[in-house]
């Protein structure tokens, strides 16, 4: 049913017309605008915005196919226009459909009734247009505002929609997203690019299941984002002569790993101090024991080789235990606000001459607009150096290390990674205070700093690239979530678009 409330403009030149269609308008509960020639008809769409327009095409000023020419220049919706009209050329009619006529009567109306129905039925086509537009444009709001990523691949592999979370999760705008080839795909971690590939190869066939992948994908900064994505066949892939399509989302969960790895650290190091403090405890006493004889034995057989090997034995087990102790001692800590980034370039440009005469380079990919931090500046930068040293005695000659600097909802991270002249042994060991050797021994003090200043320390080697990680807590973990900060978020330069399945916003 049709609201009969609804504004109709009658545009008509001949007077007794007009008005006799504007009386059976009026007694059928319609409410009537009147105008005598195109351009007043105009001029009263722009103004009264009615819900059906009675165009005569034949007018002064402006005639009919001028007026619908007008409205269709206008765009966005203009209201449906019913032709009435005494031409009885078909030509005229074909004109006034192409050029957006909703349905033609021809004058004399020999029944209102006819009228009566076909306007009906250009208002209630008008009510369904306009429920869809507005479904439509909550569906694609919907879409759009979503905290996860979501995506609609075409057959080439290539983006045909994805929503603007792309910036807040990737550092893009939907824009760049859909412009470039191949770009989810090329923002997949290369270790993990195959596995993804041959899921979403599986998933352009119809008769494939949704299945989901955890991976990881890199932030536009360089920065990793642990995520699962979901792949999901099209539904109407493959039928009605539709080409193959896979829709899929991609959901966040570098909050979560990065948290479950923040806690795992923090075990191992609670676990590693008690070993550590009860080891140092069993051996001090029988060690002073083994010494003191080791003394006495050299003092009455001075030549004895086998009481020298003892007491050297001895005080490099000593040396030991003392690294040990100073290990599990707290930091003396002097926190205030500091910036991550500029402790970076302090200590970049710090070691510039000494990696400038080992003939290896620093490179730092430093995130813009990171949060100050209220730590220990001097030892920050202590510990800094000290990765960037271990990295650059590591380095083939010419080699580079790559510093990145990121953030990532409640964490703040630093990287430190460099390409191994050769593996590293036992990397498990690196920040344990029990290994020999001047290359290490900044390690364990950096590893105890970080976690004194609430941070953690890691280090990982994956295909023939070692990371260090540095990470740090903006608060308290316990704390909610922070909303998510995307400077785009209500004013993305490319929010229209279509939608997911083709609709268009």
């Amino acid at each position: 049913m049709t609201d009969k409330k609804a504004k109709i403009l009658v545009v008509e030149d001949d007077d007794d017309v007009r008005r006799a269609i504007g009386l059976w308008l009026a007694g059928s509960g319609y409410a009537v605008v009147e105008a005598g020639d195109g351009q007043a008809g105009l001029d009263l769409t722009r103004r009264e915005k009615p819900e059906a327009v009675l165009l005569d095409l034949r007018l002064p000023v402006l005639d009919g196919f001028e007026v619908l020419a007008a409205l269709a220049r206008e765009g966005g919706q203009p209201p449906p226009v019913i032709v009435i009209s005494g031409q009885d050329e078909i030509a005229g009619v074909i004109q006034a459909f192409r050029m957006g006529a909703a349905d033609y009567l021809q004058k004399p109306i020999l029944s209102f009734d006819l009228l009566g129905h076909a306007l009906e039925a250009v208002l209630e086509r008008r009510m369904l247009s306009r429920a869809v537009r507005l479904a439509e444009m909550r569906y694609f709001n919907l879409v759009q505002n979503l905290p996860l990523l979501v995506f609609v691949l075409d057959a080439s592999g290539n983006l045909a929609f994805i929503n603007k979370f792309c910036r807040s999760l990737l550092g893009y705008s939907r824009g760049e997203a859909l412009t470039e080839q191949d770009w989810l795909l090329t923002r997949v971690h290369p270790d993990d690019r195959q596995r993804v590939d041959e899921l979403l190869r599986r998933s352009f066939s119809p008769r494939e299941r949704a299945r989901t992948e955890e991976c990881r994908l890199l932030h536009k900064n360089g920065a990793t984002i642990h995520a699962l994505l979901r792949a999901i066949p099209s539904a109407r892939a493959g039928g009605d002569g539709q080409a193959p399509a896979i829709e899929g989302i991609v959901v966040d969960i570098t909050d979560r790993v990065e948290l479950e790895r923040f806690v795992v650290q923090e075990e191992k190091l609670k676990t590693l101090g008690a070993i550590s403090a009860e080891v140092a405890h069993e051996i001090r006493n029988p060690l002073f024991s083994i010494a003191g004889f080791a003394h006495r034995l050299q003092a009455r057989l001075p030549e004895n080789r086998e009481a020298a090997i003892i007491l050297s034995e001895a005080r490099r087990l000593e040396d030991i235990l003392d690294r040990i102790s100073t290990y599990l001692h707290p930091v003396d800590l002097r926190p205030r606000q500091c910036a991550l980034n500029a402790i970076v370039s302090a200590a970049v440009d710090f070691l510039a001459p000494e990696f400038s005469a080992r003939d290896v380079s620093a490179q730092a990919r430093l995130a813009a607009g990171l949060p100050d931090l209220q730590l220990d500046p001097d030892l920050l930068t202590q510990v800094v150096t000290s990765l960037l040293r271990y990295a650059a005695r590591r380095l083939p000659e010419g080699g580079q290390v790559s510093l990145t600097s990121s953030r990532h909802a409640r964490f703040v991270h630093l990287d430190v990674a460099f390409a191994a002249a050769a593996p590293i042994p036992e990397p498990e060991l690196v920040f344990l205070p029990f290994l020999e050797g001047e290359e290490r021994s900044g390690l364990p003090l950096s590893h105890r700093i970080v976690k004194n200043m609430g941070g953690s320390l890691t280090f990982s080697q994956i295909a023939g690239e070692a990371v260090f990680t540095v990470q740090f807590p903006l608060g308290p973990l316990t704390e909610p979530l922070p909303p998510a900060e995307d400077p785009d978020w209500d004013g993305d330069e490319d929010d229209a678009g279509p939608a997911p399945g083709g609709g268009t916003a």
